[in-house]
């Protein structure tokens, strides 16, 4: 694999702290693409189904693209990192996971941090869509840990050519009591409430008939014993945590795979990176500076601010470049 020679992120002094570049991430304006896409509908082996947008190209490469904890595919980073791909010419692929976005109606159970079966099922509509092309997947957060799982051997057939992964938490559990500390109970809240929404919009609508009671001031690491385990299909909180943790299964990956954290990350404790058994086809890159998928630079040196998008047009370019070698 190639290497990346990269320019570190040198944050403003309003962001230069692991919360001002989590906040600043999501607050600071990003552009949009143009239009929303031609819809993909995923059936799933268990009867629900998901909705993908995609955006045709003529490269070798399709890209797909999967959101965080309550994100869906308009998120900013989603956006962003659509309009890179295409720049290369990709076929980009954005992907909303159960529930999310426009397919509420269409799912019964959660995704969650071990999705890999859903992730696996999308690459295989897009292999047999796309025959001869390689497939990458960028991952972000919670998708992240999926794509890390999924490519170390938890569940799932089809595995991508090529992976990039952005802040993802290897530990669950130890993340889900990081989130209830300090200023990252404000994240927690923000989670919960909207998930909340969701499970109550869901029961509402008629698609799931449990009536899940979360209390108002519940956290995230409540939110998976009450909701995320039983309606997941696992025994309970603790065999979420223990069966989906990518940390277990880092030292199987056998795909090149590119995978970014930052230092100062205010619910990922990044000695995990640095202790985690990653197998010799990672290269991991460990930033001072970048909070939770935020990386906001003074200067990015592809122009903005926004340096987390500098960094994966450099993994894209380097995947591109050793995928094109192993033909």
């Amino acid at each position: 694999m190639q290497k990346l020679d990269l320019f570190p992120c040198k944050a403003p002094l309003w962001a230069n702290s692991g919360h001002g570049q989590t906040i600043w991430g999501h607050f600071l304006k990003s552009p949009e693409l143009a239009s929303s896409g031609q819809k993909l509908k995923v059936d799933l082996p268990d009867g629900d189904r998901l909705f993908c947008y995609v955006f045709e190209g003529t490269s070798n490469f399709v890209v797909s693209v999967y959101h965080g904890l309550s994100g869906n595919s308009t998120s900013d980073y989603m956006q962003r990192t659509a309009m890179l791909a295409q720049r290369f010419g990709h076929t980009v692929v954005l992907v909303n996971h159960r529930g999310a976005g426009d397919g509420i109606l269409e799912a019964r159970r959660p995704y969650h941090s071990g999705s890999t079966e859903d992730m696996s099922a999308v690459l295989k509509v897009l292999k047999n869509k796309y025959p001869g092309k390689k497939q990458i997947t960028v991952g972000f957060s919670l998708s992240g840990n999926i794509s890390l799982a999924l490519l170390g051997g938890y569940k799932g057939s089809e595995k991508p050519d090529g992976a990039i992964t952005v802040n993802a938490p290897l530990a669950l559990e130890k993340g889900a009591h990081l989130l209830k500390t300090g200023m990252n109970r404000l994240y927690d809240l923000r989670f919960v409430l909207r998930l909340r929404k969701l499970i109550q919009e869901k029961h509402r609508l008629g698609v799931i008939q449990e009536r899940y009671k979360v209390p108002p001031w519940a956290t995230v690491f409540a939110m998976d014993e009450i909701y995320t385990a039983p309606a997941g299909g696992f025994r309970d909180r603790a065999d979420y945590y223990d069966s989906c943790s990518s940390i277990h299964y880092v030292h199987n990956i056998q795909t090149p795979t590119y995978i970014l954290t930052a230092e100062d990350d205010p619910f990922i404790d990044v000695q995990d990176y640095r202790s985690a058994p990653f197998s010799k086809t990672c290269q991991v890159h460990i930033e001072k500076r970048g909070g939770h998928m935020g990386y906001i630079a003074k200067a990015s040196p592809q122009g903005g601010r926004h340096w987390l998008d500098y960094y994966l047009k450099e993994a894209l370019s380097a995947l591109a470049t050793t995928l094109s070698a192993s033909k």
